[in-house]
Parts: C-alpha cells; sequence; structure tokens
C-alpha cells in the first residue's frame, strides 16, 4: 500500500512540475521535477524506495531509446550522416577519452575507471531536451536534424562506453585490445538481434492480423511490451541490450506505411500512448534523482577529502571541459549548409557555438549514473557513487541553464516571449481562417450544426489569447449583457407588451446575476425600478396565469430579450471596437439559446440532421485547419515543431470524428 501510495505521489509531483512550468516558464521543468522530488523527502512518509540498478537500465533506458529509434527522421540520418557519425561517435569517445584522464586528475579519489565511467555518462546529448529547444529558440532546421540524429546514436554509443568502464570497474580488470574486440562483436550482435526480434514481432503481429485480431489495444500492448524484451533477450544472448533496442526502434520507425484504417488507428494511439509514457519516464527520473539528492549531498557535504565550495566548482569546471571539447569540435569539423562552402570565421564561430549549447545533457546522462551498481565484485562499495551522480546532476543543470538563457541570446533578435508570442498569433490566424471559411459555406440548414462548430473554435482562441485582460473584457461583456437583458425586459414592461407577473420573475433573476456580479446596491432583488410600482404590484397579484401561459410568456420574453442583445453584440462586432473573439462568443451562446426558445420538440430525424451537418462541417473546418497549417508553416510563421504538433492534433480529431460517425450510423 505505502509503494501504490509513493507511486501516485509521484505522478501528482509530475503533473504538478506541468502546472508549474506554466507559471514560471523560465526554469526548465526537468529543475522543477528535482526540486519537487527534494520536496517529497521532506513530507512525513514511512516508505523509502531502494533502486535496483539493473533495472533502471531496463525501466528507464530501453523504452527512451526505443521510443528515440521509432521517431527518427531516416532520410535526415542518412543526408547528414557525415556529420552526425562524427559528433556522435568521434566525439563521444574523444569525450570519453580526455575528459575521463582530467577528471581522474581533477579528483585522484576516482579511480580512472569509474572517471571514464562519468565520462561516458556525460557525453550523450539529451534528445527530449534538444527537442524542446526549438520551442524556445529559432534553431536553423538543418542544424536540429543533426542535433537530433546525433542524440540518437550518442546515447548508444554514449551508453556502451559506459557499460565498458562500469564492467572494468566492477571486475578490475581491462585490456584495449580484448575491449576493442569486445566492443565490435557485441555491438553488431546487438544492433543484428534488434533487427531480427523486430522481424520476429512484425511475424506475430501478421499472424494475429491473419486471424482477424485487430484490437488496437493488443497491438499496442505488444509495442510497450517489445523494448524490454528485446533488451531482455539481448542481456541473456550477451549482446548489447541499448543497441538492440536503438536497431529495433529505427526498424520500427519504418512501420505504419499501409493505408488501412486498423493501423492509421493503432499510428493514432501509438503516438498518443508514447508521448504519455516518454514523458512520465524522463519527469520520473529527474524526480528520482530529487528524492536521492539530499542523501546523496549530505554523503558529498561529509565527504572530509572534498570541500563544498570545491565540487560545485568541480562541476563548472566539468561543463566547461565537455562544452569546451564539444566547442572545439564543432570548429574543426565540416559542419555542411546546403552546397554552400564555408563562411566567413565569424559565422562558423556562431553555428559552433549555437552547436555546442545546444549539446543539452539529460535523462540518459541521469539514468546512467544512477545505473551505477552498489558494489563491485570483491564485495567493496562502488567509489565515490554518491559523488559521480552529484557531479553528474551539476553538469545537467548547468547546461540546461546555458541552453535556456544563453541560446535565446546568441541565436535571434526575438527573444523566447517574443517567439512564443509571434507562434500563438499564427494559431490564432490559422483558427480565424477556418472560421471565416466556415462561414462561408453556412446554409439555413446547417445554420445551428455550424454556431455549434464555430463556438468550438472559438473557444480554441479564446484559451490561445488566455491573459487577465481577455478574461476581465470577457466578464465585462457578459455583465454588459445582462444589463442589456434587463433593460429590453424594462422597455416591454412599460410598453404593456408581457405580463408583469412573468417580467417580475424575470427580473429577479437578472438582478440576481448582475448583483452577484458586480455588488451594485441598485440590481437586489427586492428592488424593481420601473416608475408605476404600484400598477405593477397591483397587476401581479391579480393576474393569474396557467403553467402553460406562464412557460409561453417566459420564452416570449426570453425570444425578445435575446434579440435585442444579438442586435447590440452585431453592432457592438461590426464597430471593431472590442475584442472580436469575446464578441462571437457571447454571439454563439445567444444564438443558441434562441434556437432553443424557437424550436419545436425535438425529433429524432431533426437531431440526425444536426449531427449530420455537425460532422460535415467537421470534416471541412478540419481540412481547412490542415490547409493554413501547411502554409503558415511553408511562410516561416510557425516551426516545423509547431507543425507537427498541430498536424498531431488534427489526427486526433480526425480519429475522434470517425469513431463518433460510427455510432451514428
Amino acid at each position: 500500500m505505502e509503494l501504490f501510495e509513493y507511486i501516485l505521489l509521484m505522478l501528482a509531483a509530475l503533473a504538478l512540475s506541468n502546472l508549474v512550468n506554466r507559471f514560471i516558464p523560465s526554469v526548465s521543468v526537468p529543475i522543477i521535477q528535482i526540486g519537487l522530488g527534494m520536496a517529497i523527502t521532506w513530507l512525513p512518509l514511512h516508505f523509502e524506495l531502494k533502486l535496483n540498478p539493473e533495472l533502471f537500465l531496463l525501466l528507464f533506458i530501453a523504452p527512451l531509446l526505443f521510443n528515440d529509434g521509432r521517431l527518427a527522421d531516416k532520410v535526415a540520418l542518412w543526408k547528414l550522416k557525415k556529420p552526425i557519425l562524427l559528433l556522435a561517435l568521434g566525439l563521444v569517445f574523444l569525450t570519453v577519452a580526455v575528459l575521463g584522464y582530467f577528471l581522474h586528475w581533477l579528483l585522484p579519489i576516482l579511480p580512472l575507471a569509474a572517471a571514464f565511467a562519468l565520462a561516458a555518462a556525460l557525453a550523450p546529448t539529451d534528445a527530449i531536451a534538444v527537442g524542446a529547444l526549438e520551442q524556445k529558440v529559432k534553431i536553423p532546421h538543418q542544424t536540429m536534424q543533426i542535433l537530433e540524429g546525433e542524440s540518437l546514436i550518442n546515447d548508444a554509443s554514449g551508453l556502451v562506453s559506459f557499460q565498458f568502464a562500469v564492467a572494468a570497474m566492477v571486475t578490475g580488470a581491462f585490456s584495449f585490445r580484448t575491449a576493442g574486440l569486445s566492443f565490435i562483436s557485441i555491438s553488431l550482435g546487438g544492433v543484428v538481434l534488434g533487427l531480427l526480434l523486430t522481424l520476429v514481432k512484425y511475424g506475430v503481429v501478421r499472424w494475429l492480423r491473419r486471424l482477424g485480431m485487430e484490437n488496437v489495444t493488443l497491438h499496442m500492448l505488444i509495442e510497450i511490451l517489445t523494448p524490454f524484451a528485446i533488451f531482455m533477450a539481448a542481456e541473456e544472448f550477451g549482446v548489447n541490450g541499448i543497441l538492440a533496442v536503438v536497431s529495433a526502434g529505427i526498424a520500427h520507425s519504418f512501420g505504419y506505411k499501409q493505408m488501412n484504417p486498423e493501423v492509421a488507428k493503432l499510428s493514432v494511439v501509438s503516438k498518443s500512448t508514447w508521448s504519455v509514457i516518454i514523458f512520465v519516464l524522463n519527469g520520473l527520473v529527474f524526480l528520482l534523482l530529487g528524492t536521492q539528492l539530499p542523501e546523496i549531498i549530505e554523503t558529498v557535504w561529509s565527504n572530509p577529502d572534498i570541500g563544498n565550495f570545491q565540487v560545485i566548482m568541480y562541476t563548472f569546471l566539468l561543463t566547461a571541459a565537455v562544452l569546451g571539447l564539444r566547442l572545439i569540435w564543432m570548429l574543426i569539423m565540416d559542419i555542411p549548409e546546403g552546397e554552400e562552402p564555408r563562411g566567413p570565421w565569424k559565422l562558423e564561430f556562431k553555428k559552433a557555438l549555437v552547436l555546442t549549447l545546444s549539446g543539452v545533457r539529460g535523462t540518459i546522462t541521469l539514468a546512467s549514473t544512477m545505473s551505477l551498481p552498489f558494489v563491485l565484485d570483491d564485495g567493496s562499495l562502488f567509489p565515490a557513487r554518491d559523488l559521480i551522480i552529484f557531479l553528474a546532476a551539476g553538469v545537467i543543470l548547468w547546461t540546461l541553464l546555458a541552453s535556456n538563457y544563453l541560446l535565446p541570446l546568441l541565436l535571434g533578435k526575438e527573444s523566447e516571449a517574443e517567439h512564443t508570442i509571434d507562434e500563438i498569433e499564427a494559431k490564432i490566424e490559422i483558427l480565424r481562417a477556418v472560421v471565416a471559411g466556415l462561414n462561408d459555406q453556412a446554409t439555413d440548414h446547417s445554420r445551428m450544426a455550424l454556431n455549434h462548430l464555430i463556438s468550438t473554435y472559438t473557444s480554441r482562441i479564446r484559451m490561445l489569447k488566455r491573459n487577465e485582460k481577455s478574461e476581465a473584457m470577457e466578464r465585462e461583456l457578459g455583465i454588459t449583457a445582462l444589463k442589456w437583458q434587463r433593460e429590453h425586459t424594462l422597455i416591454a414592461l412599460e410598453r404593456r407588451e408581457v405580463n408583469p407577473y412573468t417580467a417580475y420573475r424575470y427580473l429577479k433573476r437578472l438582478n440576481k446575476q448582475l448583483f452577484m456580479h458586480t455588488r451594485d446596491p441598485q440590481y437586489r432583488n427586492d428592488l424593481l425600478p420601473v416608475r408605476n410600482w404600484d400598477e405593477v404590484v397591483g397587476a401581479y397579484q391579480r393576474v393569474r396565469l396557467s403553467g402553460q401561459e406562464r412557460r409561453e410568456e417566459w420564452n416570449r420574453l426570453g425570444h425578445g430579450n435575446f434579440t435585442y442583445v444579438l442586435q447590440r453584440l452585431k453592432e457592438l462586432q461590426s464597430s471593431g471596437e472590442t475584442d472580436l473573439e469575446a464578441v462571437s462568443s457571447l454571439i454563439m451562446r445567444y444564438e443558441q439559446g434562441l434556437m432553443r426558445l424557437t424550436r419545436t420538440e425535438s425529433l429524432t430525424s431533426t437531431k440526425r440532421e444536426f449531427e449530420e451537418a455537425l460532422h460535415e462541417l467537421s470534416r471541412a473546418g478540419i481540412q481547412l485547419e490542415r490547409d493554413n497549417i501547411q502554409a503558415m508553416y511553408e511562410n516561416g510563421r510557425i516551426s516545423r515543431a509547431s507543425m507537427k504538433d498541430l498536424k498531431r492534433d488534427i489526427l486526433f480529431m480526425e480519429h475522434e470524428l470517425r469513431e463518433e460517425m460510427g455510432y451514428i450510423d
């Protein structure tokens, strides 16, 4: 029970980290998650999580690398193979060699093999962090392709190097010749096994499909189990599990090419499911670090061989060494820029500096160090394990800060906030264009369905524009509409167009709402501000209406009030003096209310016609949205990442629309 409660607490902390980032966007989500993890240790819990290093590799690294391979851009990997391989292999091995000896020199308490293990853990860049950079700054498209390809392959090369260094530390034996031959054999074996098991998996899937088993849940479960099964099989066969899951992931990226409903549905479900899994696993790594960090800090702080200020400076020196090596490598390496030759040295230096600062360390580095064994083969404790994790966490923190705050200064004239605002404005323009296109397709038959659909697009625009000013404007406009209803009711009462009994009840309700929003004494429920009060009271006492008459009177008064408010709102809309989305949203609400008052008892056929019109317009809206997204991307108004996210959302909406149509049919 305590373990279950702990898991729930960790998942709640993951959700809270996104909420905190919403209000403090300048602080990276991983940093927030580390802080929340530390906060969890201060709670009065009676459960202490004991981490199993071997389980850590299987549970976190296997699915993360499988997903990276699955999402790999194969065309870009092949096109940019030279810079990607130079970074993912050449730079990784250089970093391991140079940084390993540097660490051993800097911290003699670290054995050479342990220093190489930490250097190997620090070598890979983080794919998730690299992808998140594009949402903050305008990184050139080709540069992003190089970074994404590098982060995929250097995860494997760095982790393989890490495993060799750890093995040397644990066993106490190491030979470069033996290690080199072993590296080649188990690496090739891992790649081959990953591909073979992927073929086996596809064979099983085809067999299930031939049996008529098209259940998406079953196939999704098989896909989720795949990286774990391949990793465990690789370990059993004595080949590299890391390369096995990466090669399997890349092989899976060739899937979902058959255009049939079952495969398309699985593709949509797969994208959604994996996005949740990867978010949870990435977040859990940083949360778990946060839960272990207080004890690690206490151990490092109490170590008499190293001072507190020293260890902090060591994290800074390590970060400088990692980024310095990367910068030198970038300046030496010939980074292609289309077919153009190398430019002026200032431009090349800036390009190299962008690629350097984009080399953020993250989940893989952290998961590697936290998977270090606690004891060696001889039964002694792994030397300086807590110090290694602390140093790795420090490098992650410094590289995150460098990318978050230095890249925006280096890359663009516009700030991160301005870039975000520009993308939001582009998305708003896309939705406005959809609304305009839908209005052009309006007919009397589809008016109700059109109003319903446009209200959803208007709501999406309002969510994008959400701020204190727009919210205050919406509230003020809603209060004004209530005042207009009250104004028209008083006019109708004075002209004797409505029964006083009905008018009193309607005014009482409006006064109550207005008083609740404004706290103005003139709207108290016991006040009825009309000139002929005695006459109204007398009429109210004399009139006795039946239930049917009351409903008819009420609907008639409501119809007149709504018509009057709509007239005033459309005048306001034409003037263009206020927020168009706020006015449009209120118009939709009052038009829907007016239709509810005027329509007769809804028959099944009427409801069916409404739903068919709604789905027809929804399909048109989705196509309009897709066309406008593509146009915005081609014009450079939105980034490639934003375009992919928006098109993915459209796929989800299309899937939901098909499901609903199935229920209607």
